[in-house]
């Protein structure tokens, strides 16, 4: 029987024949290390202008979409020349916000969806809107970028440039996403003294794992089937095939990516976040995100409450709905 996630992983391969052949950028990869955690992931300066621009509105619930100018400054100088060559759409940052009227005084959720998620109206009415029911909070979606509004033109899929071999592209990308949810928080909380929690699923997990161990103004987090292993997630997942295979004519293996990513100091960070208000959530036959990660991570993070569910990381979205009720429970008991 074909496992779940491999046969996304196949589903992928065919994906991948239509993206844009990545670069060899590997000879810039020396601008990241040796580098401060604070000069290598930065904090946002002051609070961002944010225009808002209301979607739609039904009784009770609204939905908005934000947008600001990403604070990213790239540090490896020949992206750092394209970057500013020419107003791009990933210098705008956009996120789409659901309020509830029932839930001004609530926590509020910071949330980062997964590699490669398209914005869709399903994605708006059924995931985002039906989190904000559930949670009864405000829940802001993040967009990274190469995803939905910031998707180059030239792009046919969302994300299909955010995690690449071009490595200095998605290193960028990554750091870029981390300080524009830190820039939101800010706004966030100049905006309402409500706390305000991160979320994320998959890479989104990721991500939400890297700021519980970067940005201590958050009053809870939960990331959703993931890992900070970014060395090992380029070794398992299915649907990296094509990374793999781009690195692997560049000379590189995934063994020389994860020595990179420890010459970073990536894998030393820690969380700033009380273990108390930290929540994972995994699956128990994740191939992408491999249960003996999560629970190295677990182990190395002090044992922070945890959710197992029986599954493949492509079968965890049956499990969603019990998970948004346990993350609510968890916040009512520690945060509201």
């Amino acid at each position: 029987m074909v496992h779940l996630d491999d046969a996304i992983g196949s589903l992928a391969r065919v994906a991948h024949w239509v993206r844009p052949r990545a670069r060899n950028t590997i000879e810039g990869l020396d601008a990241y290390e040796g580098l401060p955690p604070e000069q290598l992931l930065p904090a946002p300066v002051g609070v961002p202008e944010v225009r808002r621009n209301r979607r739609w509105k039904l009784p009770g619930i609204e939905s908005e979409d934000l947008r600001f100018v990403s604070q990213h400054e790239p540090l490896e100088p020949n992206f750092r020349r394209h970057y500013h060559a020419r107003r791009r759409r990933i210098q705008t940052v956009t996120a789409r916000r659901i309020r509830l009227d029932r839930a001004r005084e609530r926590p509020r959720l910071l949330y980062i969806h997964g590699y490669m998620q398209p914005e869709t109206p399903i994605e708006e009415l059924g995931l985002l809107t039906t989190m904000a029911w559930m949670l009864d909070m405000e829940v802001v979606q993040l967009q990274p970028p190469y995803h939905g509004q910031r998707k180059p033109r030239r792009s046919r899929l969302d994300g299909e440039l955010y995690w690449t071999a071009d490595l200095v592209r998605s290193f960028e990308a990554v750091r870029q996403t981390l300080l524009d949810a830190r820039t939101l928080l800010s706004w966030m909380r100049a905006e309402s003294s409500t706390p305000v929690g991160v979320a994320g699923l998959s890479l989104g997990g990721t991500l939400t794992a890297a700021l519980t161990c970067l940005e201590p103004r958050f009053a809870f987090s939960a990331p959703f089937i993931a890992h900070m292993d970014l060395g090992e997630l380029l070794a398992d997942a299915p649907v990296l095939g094509a990374m793999r295979r781009d690195l692997a004519r560049f000379g590189w293996k995934p063994d020389d990516f994860a020595a990179f990513v420890e010459r970073t100091g990536w894998n030393q960070l820690q969380p700033v976040i009380p273990i108390d208000r930290i929540h994972l959530f995994a699956a128990d036959d994740d191939r992408f995100f491999r249960p003996e990660l999560v629970q190295a991570m677990w182990q190395r993070w002090g044992e922070p409450p945890v959710q197992w569910y029986p599954g493949s990381h492509m079968g965890f979205l049956p499990n969603f709905p019990d998970a948004v009720r346990r993350l609510r429970r968890f916040v009512d008991e520690r945060v509201a």
